[in-house]
Formats: C-alpha cells, structure tokens, sequence
C-alpha cells in the first residue's frame, strides 16, 4: 500500500473515531455486489481488509436476505454466495425474503447505536447510509482494492455542531462565573467604586477639517470687483544706477544681506 493512501486511511480512521466512537472490533457489513466485485479482482477480503485498516480485529457479516438474493441469481453469484455463507449473519427477521438492499436499511434503521462498516458497490445503498446514518464509514472497491470514501457533507456539519455545543457556557457555568465575580468585587475599582460604562466615543475633532477663510484678495463695492493695488518703492535715479553695478558683481540678496547701501 502505497504511503500516501496508507495516511489517508489512517486520517480517515481517526475522524471517525474521535467524532463517532467507531472502535475495534470493526464489522464490516458486506453485500453480495461486493462479494462478487471482489472474486472478479480476486481480491482476499479478509486479508485485504486487516492490512487496509492496519488491524486483525475484523469481523465480517452479512444478512440471510443477502445471501438468499446470490442463490435466486444462480451461476453468476455462486461464488458470491460461497463468500457470503462464511461470515456471522445478522438477524433481519425477513419472512419472506427481501432484497439486501432493503434488507440492509432495515438493519442500518434498527440498530442505530451499532456501528458497522458498510461495503457494498450499490451507490443507492451507499448514499442512503451517508444520509441516514452519517456516523457510518461505507466502503468499496475500485481500481482492484479496497477504498474507503470520504465522510459526507452531513458527517461534516454534525462534527461542527457538535464542536459548537462542547464550546458554549452552561447556564450553571455562567451563574458560577457571576457569583466569582460579585465575591471578588472585579465589577468595581480598587477603592470599591464601581466602573463606569464606557460611553461610545465620539468624531475626532482632528480628523475634521477646519473651513478654510475665504480670500480677501478681490473685494466687491456696489456689485463691482475693486481691484487691489500694490504699493510700488520709489528710488531716485542715481540709486538705481548704483544698484546695476552692483546686479553685475552679486546678486540683489546678497546686497541686503550687507545692510549697507552707499
């Protein structure tokens, strides 16, 4: 058995018996389409069967429906009903006989709390054990082995629920939690006064912005714009001729910097 699908049973195991209580020794409840799938591969179903879920203790079982359902097809299924004989048989209380499909919903539907492995290569027969009893693991075989298939979408949804409950605080659990709390005084401050609720905390004045003044640039008289002037500096004529050769050895900057005109 190859590594990979060697985890993947192993994986499957453990889901199932963590969440459902599926426990050695595992009966596998097997059908005649199993049976004779099995002999076309010829595939030992008890050996395959220890090696596969890594465990001798196995113990196969059919119905008398079943096995009765081998014998009325004849030829073909002799060697499905050799196979069948040899296992425990379930009581069903079928008189007369009934098809192992219906027989083995009946048994599925009667013992609720037993847990069974199902191998049948019927998909009906499949689908209605994952939907009827999703605590079940069902199995059959494909490319020449033994596979089991993976928990169904209702097998998911009860291990969450039930993951769900376990974390939920009990009535007498939260009542025990108050009484701790009023006995230690953890409501209140450490000079006994009690904490204040925290009120909602309002708009940050910061992250508002403040409006922004209008411009006094343009003013209006009357209706009419009034154009606003700038005071120009008046200089005599032999200044400014001082102040283009000084424009020619530095800059006019730097002529303030020096505080000194003349």
């Amino acid at each position: 058995m190859k590594l990979s699908r060697h985890k993947f049973v192993r994986r499957l195991l453990n889901y199932y018996r963590t969440h459902f209580h599926i426990d050695v020794p595992f009966i596998i409840l097997i059908d005649g389409t199993f049976a004779f799938e099995a002999l076309q591969w010829k595939i030992q179903i008890d050996e395959q069967l220890k090696a596969y879920l890594e465990t001798d203790q196995i113990k196969c079982s059919t119905t008398l429906c079943a096995i009765r359902e081998t014998e009325l097809l004849g030829k073909i299924a002799f060697g499905a009903m050799l196979i069948l004989k040899q296992y425990e048989i379930i009581r069903c209380d079928h008189h007369p006989a009934i098809s192992a499909e219906k027989c083995f919903q009946h048994v599925l539907r009667k013992d609720s709390t037993k847990q069974y492995f199902l191998a049948s290569q019927s998909l009906s027969l499949r689908e209605y054990s994952r939907e009827h009893r999703p605590d079940l693991p069902t199995m059959l075989i494909t490319h020449n082995a033994i596979n089991l298939e993976r928990p169904s979408l209702l097998s998911h949804s009860i291990v969450d629920e039930n993951k769900k409950e376990r974390l939920k605080v009990s009535k007498h659990e939260s009542n025990v939690l108050k009484k701790i709390k009023e006995e230690l005084h953890l409501d209140e401050d450490k000079n006994g006064i009690p904490k204040k609720k925290k009120k909602k905390a309002g708009v940050n004045p910061l992250s508002n912005k403040k409006k922004k003044k209008k411009s006094l640039k343009t003013q209006s008289v009357n209706g009419k714009r009034k154009r606003r002037r700038t005071r120009q500096i008046r200089m005599s004529s032999h200044l400014k001729e001082h102040l283009k050769e000084l424009q020619k050895t530095f800059s006019i900057k730097d002529f303030f910097q020096q505080k000194t005109f003349f």
